[in-house]
């Protein structure tokens, strides 16, 4: 080799394939890990199942990412962790999921770094779940938001119903198939307000959902969902989707498809439910409830007016009789009294005629018997006195009489059958005989009736006693 002046040989350099880096850096981290594996906290941000199920984890810290690596579940051991995960697998195993696994560091010289997982913790991720519900009553408590929707009125019949589901799933069908064929006919008016109910956009598109609900058109909401597992209910225990429906001023209702687990919607709902068909039972039965009483009311109600008219009836009865029968009692009884009376004054009035006249007849007898002459001489002067005495007496006699008699006379007058017709009365005759039993009287039988002012005949067509 020749140097030429002026010029300088470059140092020798060493060059390293890409391979023997690889190598070189897979040894160093084999050597630093010892192929042990380790526990790690990350989040999953991306995932992809090609019989493999393959796996984007990274840390963040204040909303910066600040850590990223590839993870890998082989198919020999994907089984054993589904396994383990059960029916939480689907809610562990998706994009946004925190998790704690079991994981060894492996690096490839093609594919680079990555962590094999071995095993992924199920109590972490639902303990992670049981910590952010805790968090959420704990705020809702605070701001004492977590009892104002059970303490709104909740009406005596739901019928307009605001749906917040998710259109074409089991849940929707089961609650609608139930509340439109109920045995009793109730008919009930259903919006649905469509939302996904899972996964990680699920609380925000509930809560928009419910936003969008018209409160004074709707008597209730209805959130229900189909079953699932533990970490399917972390949408429901979204702290600003609980404000959401803790400020509805109307009653919220939740049938979510849990049989054991509750969530935080479920707790400070006015209403909550297992099941959507649960919900749907428990509306048809408050319409079937009040239904029932309402019936009731209207039972009582008819028995009253009943009694009542039973009652009044009884006593217009009552009444009826007494003023039927007083009139004609009083009538009678003064008329006895008339009788009476008359009776009386004929007998007092012949009794002082009788005397009168027996006393007149003994004076008559008296001056046949007196000689004229004595008459005339001796008692002329006592004759005259007695005679003036006589005729003064007599005419205070005939006055008095006629005084009584014309007293007599209007007191026949007024009870004379005249004054009775004048009032109203009439006498009813048959074959000139006056009538006052209907048993007397057939039915085509010709009567006479004599009013104040004339005469009526007439022809009986049916005849009743009293109280008959």
């Amino acid at each position: 080799m020749s140097i030429h002046p002026g010029t300088i040989a470059p140092a020798e350099r060493k060059i390293f394939s890409l391979l023997q880096l690889n190598q070189a850096l897979k040894n160093a981290i084999r050597q630093a890990t010892d192929d042990r594996s380790f526990w790690i906290k990350a989040e999953i941000t991306g995932i992809s199942r090609k019989g493999h199920v393959y796996l984007e984890l990274a840390q963040h810290d204040q909303g910066v990412r600040v850590a990223v690596m590839r993870g890998v579940i082989w198919r020999t051991n994907l089984a054993t962790i589904e396994q383990a995960l059960g029916s939480e697998r689907d809610s562990i195993l998706k994009e946004g999921a925190e998790i704690l696994f079991k994981a060894c560091v492996q690096f490839h010289e093609v594919y680079g770094l990555s962590l094999w997982i071995e095993e992924i913790d199920l109590s972490f991720s639902l303990g992670e779940l049981e910590r952010r519900k805790l968090a959420t009553i704990a705020a809702l408590r605070e701001e004492g938001l977590f009892d104002l929707n059970r303490s709104v009125h909740e009406p005596m019949v739901i019928q307009r119903i605001a749906l917040i589901s998710s259109s074409g799933t089991a849940a929707y069908a089961d609650f609608m198939e139930h509340l439109n064929t109920n045995e009793y006919g109730y008919r009930f008016h259903v919006c649905l307000f469509n939302s996904i109910v899972q996964g990680e956009s699920a609380a925000r598109e509930l809560r928009i959902a419910l936003e969008a609900v018209k409160t004074d058109r709707f008597d209730a909401i209805v959130l229900i969902r189909g079953g699932g597992s533990k970490l399917d209910l972390e949408a429901y225990n979204d702290l600003d989707l609980c404000r959401a429906i803790a400020r509805m001023p109307i009653p919220v209702m939740t049938g979510i498809g849990h049989e054991t687990d509750l969530s935080v919607v479920d707790m400070i709902a006015k209403s909550p439910h297992k099941t959507p068909t649960a919900i749907a039972d428990h509306l048809v039965d408050k319409c079937l409830y009040f239904e029932t009483g309402l019936n009731g009311f209207l039972v009582n109600i008819h028995k009253s007016v009943i009694d009542r008219f039973s009652s009044q009836k009884e006593t217009i009865g009552r009444w009826k009789e007494m003023l039927q029968m007083r009139p004609k009692s009083h009538c009678q009884l003064r008329r006895g009294a008339l009788h009476t009376a008359v009776g009386a004054l004929q007998r007092n009035v012949t009794e002082a005629i009788n005397k009168a006249g027996k006393s007149i007849d003994r004076h008559r007898s008296d001056l046949a018997i007196l000689p004229v002459n004595k008459i005339q001489t001796i008692e002329a002067s006592a004759l005259r006195e007695l005679s003036a005495g006589l005729t003064a007496a007599a005419q205070r006699g005939v006055e008095l009489m006629l005084g009584r008699i014309n007293g007599m006379n209007e007191a026949i007058s007024l009870i004379a059958p005249e004054r009775s017709l004048a009032r109203g009365f009439s006498i009813t005759r048959k074959q000139g005989k006056a009538i006052t039993d209907p048993a007397d009287l057939q039915a085509g039988d010709l009567i006479e009736t004599e009013l104040a002012k004339g005469k009526a005949w007439s022809r009986i067509e049916k005849t009743e006693a009293n109280g008959g």
